[in-house]
């Protein structure tokens, strides 16, 4: 028998296909502030207390701090109130700080509990706008110093 060589064939060494791109351009969010939020005028305690303004504007006291209705204000008295704008149907989430200190000279007093009307699962309506809502927690010393106490606060929205 004779032996006969052979050529071997090999299948490619290499294949080429095509892959899809694509990027997606989303309107910037944009956040501008309209009320400041405002614990009004209250009257020096002698005993510690806190004014709580929630996000739709209604107002609590604990404590040494008189009621809301106690004290007549010349002043507004209610929540931050901010515009929020971003793409029709996103979601977006809200984000507040802990605590922010108001000051008033050497004197401060403190604001926890920061709260607003956004909740998650939250989306941009049709006319890609929010009005955003925020509340805190005015912690008032016994007999703390008069005078206006006033400071800032970041808020920060975030696409999901």
């Amino acid at each position: 028998m004779a032996s006969l060589a052979g050529t071997a064939f090999a299948a490619p060494s290499s294949s080429t296909v095509s892959g899809a791109a694509q990027a997606v351009i989303l309107t910037p969010l944009t956040i501008a502030p309209i009320d400041a939020l405002s614990f009004g005028q209250i009257t020096r305690p002698t005993a510690a207390g806190t004014v709580v303004l929630s996000p739709a504007g209604a107002i609590t006291t604990t404590g040494g701090v008189l009621t809301g209705t106690a004290i007549a204000q010349t002043t507004r008295r209610g929540p931050g109130t901010f515009a929020v704008v971003g793409e029709a149907g996103r979601a977006f989430s809200v984000d507040l700080p802990t605590v922010v200190i108001l000051r008033q000279g050497t004197r401060n007093m403190r604001l926890s509990a920061l709260r607003s009307n956004w909740t998650p699962g939250t989306v941009f309506s049709a006319s890609r706008s929010f009005a955003l809502s925020v509340g805190a927690t005015l912690n008032v010393g016994a007999n703390q110093t008069t005078g206006t106490y006033t400071g800032t606060y970041a808020v920060t929205v975030t696409y999901q």
